[in-house]
């Protein structure tokens, strides 16, 4: 019962987060769960964020890739959860259009991936097509 309690407070905070950072700007947020293996494909806009939940992610062999129709578009945000604790692991660009990132964490537990659009970008790509592919 205690499993299932941090489970459903760290997915209550997780969609917080998705929210809080999307607030300012158009409220259309995605949050998906990711399998492993699995790529997810689609198109993000100036003020959209889409959080993507990786759970069962490893020291090492955890991989995510994520391809975009332009390079430099989007940006992202780690966030780690291990036995109700949660770590900001910080912040990336992609900055080419088949960037790979998600290496090298510390034990088994739950990595959250937040995308949002990089502002300045927007005026020029006003929508990017992206794929994250999630390998463990």
């Amino acid at each position: 019962m205690k499993k299932l309690q941090l489970r459903v407070g760290f997915l209550f905070i997780v969609l917080l987060l998705s929210f809080s950072l999307t607030a300012n700007a158009n409220p259309v947020s995605l949050v998906q769960v990711a399998s492993y293996g699995g790529s997810y494909s689609h198109t993000m806009e100036s003020g959209n964020g889409h959080t993507y939940i990786l759970p069962n992610a490893r020291t090492s062999g955890t991989s995510i890739t994520i391809s975009s129709s332009a390079a430099g578009t989007i940006k992202g945000h780690y966030y780690w959860s291990y036995n109700g604790v949660n770590l900001d692991l910080g912040t990336f660009t992609a900055t080419s259009m088949t960037y790979n990132t998600g290496n090298a964490y510390y034990t088994a537990g739950t990595l959250v991936l937040v995308l949002e659009r990089v502002d300045s970008t927007t005026t020029d790509y006003p929508s990017v097509s992206y794929t994250i592919t999630y390998n463990n």
